[in-house]
């Protein structure tokens, strides 16, 4: 069954590659490997950012689905059992990483529409400058704090 254990080994050996320079910020931006999700596509950093976090997954599954290719080419009458299981493990483990990897785009996206509007719509910055901390009345704070102590 060593043509098994080959065909396990090539998307094992693509995921490892394509997974380690994802972790590492070095994927190209291109059409055909990677997240295609439009908020990975609006800006390189989003790009990078979002294949930062798929990256780690990507190479697990890539190590598990080389394990099965492994175990492929000695796996006989029920041990074949572990080979399917590590495939779809690393199917698993790949749609982890790539969901999680568009959420971190989508994370990124807001962001940076956040950033570009100033702290929020609940910030009480006023005219652009940031609100000055708000005050706490002491006296009051002791009080209550002393009524409770009483009941």
């Amino acid at each position: 069954m060593t043509v098994i254990g080959v065909i396990l080994l090539v998307p094992a050996l693509i995921l490892l590659v394509v997974g380690a320079l994802a972790w590492t910020r070095k994927l190209p931006g291109n059409s055909t490997v990677g997240l295609r999700v439009p908020e990975v596509r609006k800006s390189q950093e989003a790009w990078d950012a979002a294949h930062a976090v798929a990256g780690p997954f990507w190479v697990l599954a890539g190590v598990t689905m080389l394990f099965g290719a492994l175990i492929s080419f000695v796996a006989s009458g029920w041990f074949w059992v572990l080979p399917v299981l590590a495939v779809l493990v690393a199917v698993l483990i790949v749609s982890v990483g790539a969901n999680t990897g568009a959420r971190m785009a989508v994370l990124f996206d807001q962001q940076a529409a956040s950033s570009d509007e100033g702290c929020g719509e609940n910030c009480n910055c006023g005219s652009g400058g940031h609100a000055e901390p708000a005050q706490v009345d002491l006296d009051a704070l002791r009080r209550a704090a002393n009524a409770a102590d009483e009941r």
